[in-house]
């Protein structure tokens, strides 16, 4: 049984330096730009469902994912889970795969790394530029500890303010 419950996915496209985003049209992170994935079914392992999840959330089949470790939350320095971390890397973006695109859980665009990555950029997931510094060499060993300080009081992170994301090599964490 995986130790959390979540997977999710950054899916790069290398000749446009572009990579995949959904613009969630719910909580939490509602209209934030972030990576795809969700929560496992019974009896799936992280590979499992992070392509499940993304052909639900894309409609595209994504085979050729690479686990990059994981994601863990803290906050106010109590450990609240984590996530498997996956990327795919694709040539080229798919021939009839036409962004912006909506489907049910929000909007689906390209973006360039380089917007996502801009400083001044607050449509993203807070952690998700600090993450794409290391996430496409991290390897399954990894970790992005991060660290936030309440908010408004609610379960989710959208409304706490993110201290930090701490990249961690050669971690030694249980993987499935």
């Amino acid at each position: 049984m995986p130790q959390y419950k979540y997977t999710y996915g950054i899916i790069r496209c290398t000749s446009t330096n572009e990579i995949l985003l959904l613009n969630r049209q719910k909580h939490p992170w509602m209209g934030r730009w972030n990576g795809v994935g969700g929560k496992f079914s019974p009896g799936e392992t992280p590979m499992d469902c992070i392509i499940r999840e993304t052909q639900e959330e894309t409609g595209l089949v994504i085979s050729n994912y690479q686990l990059r470790g994981v994601m863990t939350w803290f906050k106010d320095g109590e450990n609240l889970g984590g996530m498997y971390v996956f990327t795919a890397d694709l040539a080229e973006i798919p021939r009839g795969f036409h962004t912006p695109k909506l489907v049910d859980e929000g909007i689906l665009d390209w973006k360039k790394i380089t917007w996502v990555c801009d400083e001044k950029n607050s449509g993203i997931v807070d952690n998700l530029r600090i993450m794409l510094q290391n996430l496409f060499h991290a390897d399954e060993k990894s970790t992005f500890k991060t660290l936030y300080e309440s908010g408004s009081g609610d379960k989710t992170f959208a409304s706490d303010r993110l201290v930090s994301v701490e990249y961690l090599t050669d971690s030694h964490h249980e993987i499935y």
